[in-house]
């Protein structure tokens, strides 16, 4: 069973942590730690979960991670795949502050912006092309020069106008190590089969539940029904289809992604993306 709480080591010279990671693709379970996380995705598309919030993500993608927020950035297996799934990661304790200066004023647009964090923050283009670098540079730096960097960082990310906070003003994360569990397995499950149909009674039995009992469980702790969640998850992989490959045929792209017709397709796309078809979306993407 892989782990869902992730208990985050800090070395003895600094309690910041910052990771380069480079993979074939990201494959890890849904979590959460209490540490605050800054995640810079460097290269890789696919699909990101941060509490009940699903959403595409691509290179320059800039996330900032409450404690205790579930998260989860996954691809598609893909045995043609050559590129790679690059990310780097900074986290530090979430009371860092309090613990270093008390309640100073000074640092209280650092409170507000950790606040904001419990929901996730997604920071596109500007504020993500601002941070890379001090992150980069943070990753290979050590002592004060490490300790200024986060700071400067810190200040970056209170001063940005232009992001999104990313689950919804309701979400709760209350969630156990054996909700967490039984989520990931359903996740793994909707990844290996996404261009097969998918029933509630196969989720909730591999949940070990009955239908009723796992739709009840779903929805009190994702914030959505499973089957909006994994038309969601249809919808958003269909994105990443395009965004790959611009001139690959709609009937292509609802196959991959398991609608069975083309009609049911752009029905589904047309409702998850406020009344946008999927060649609307092609072309958009084509002129951008």
């Amino acid at each position: 069973m892989k782990p869902s709480f992730y208990k985050i080591i800090f070395d003895r010279e600094t309690p910041f942590r910052c990771t380069y990671i480079d993979e074939p693709y990201f494959d890890h379970p849904l979590h959460f730690h209490p540490e605050i996380e800054l995640t810079l995705i460097m290269e890789s598309e696919g699909v990101r979960y941060i509490g009940d919030n699903t959403s595409n993500f691509r290179k320059g993608d800039l996330i900032l991670i409450g404690s205790n927020l579930p998260h989860m950035w996954s691809n598609q297996k893909e045995t043609n795949r050559t590129s790679r799934s690059r990310r780097m990661t900074l986290q530090f304790p979430k009371d860092l502050m309090n613990h270093l200066f008390g309640a100073a004023e000074e640092l209280e647009p650092v409170a507000k912006l950790f606040k904001l964090a419990k929901r996730g923050i997604s920071y596109p283009g500007k504020t993500s092309k601002e941070i890379a670098p001090l992150l980069k540079e943070i990753n290979d730096t050590k002592g004060l020069s490490r300790w200024i960097l986060v700071f400067e960082l810190l200040l970056k990310l209170t001063k940005a106008q232009d992001y999104k906070i990313l689950a919804s003003e309701s979400y709760q994360a209350d969630l156990t190590n054996q909700d967490v569990d039984r989520l990931n397995r359903i996740f793994q499950y909707i990844r290996n089969n996404i261009e097969k149909r998918i029933t509630l009674d196969e989720v909730a039995d591999i949940a070990c539940l009955t239908k009723p009992s796992f739709c009840r469980l779903f929805k009190n702790k994702t914030g959505t029904s499973f089957m909006h969640f994994l038309n969601e998850y249809r919808i958003n992989n269909a994105k990443r289809i395009m965004l790959e490959n611009k001139e690959i045929p709609i009937a292509s792209v609802a196959q991959k992604s398991g609608f069975n017709t083309i009609q049911h397709f752009n029905a589904k796309f047309k409702k998850h993306n406020k009344g946008m078809t999927p060649s609307d979306y092609l072309k958009k993407m084509n002129a951008s």
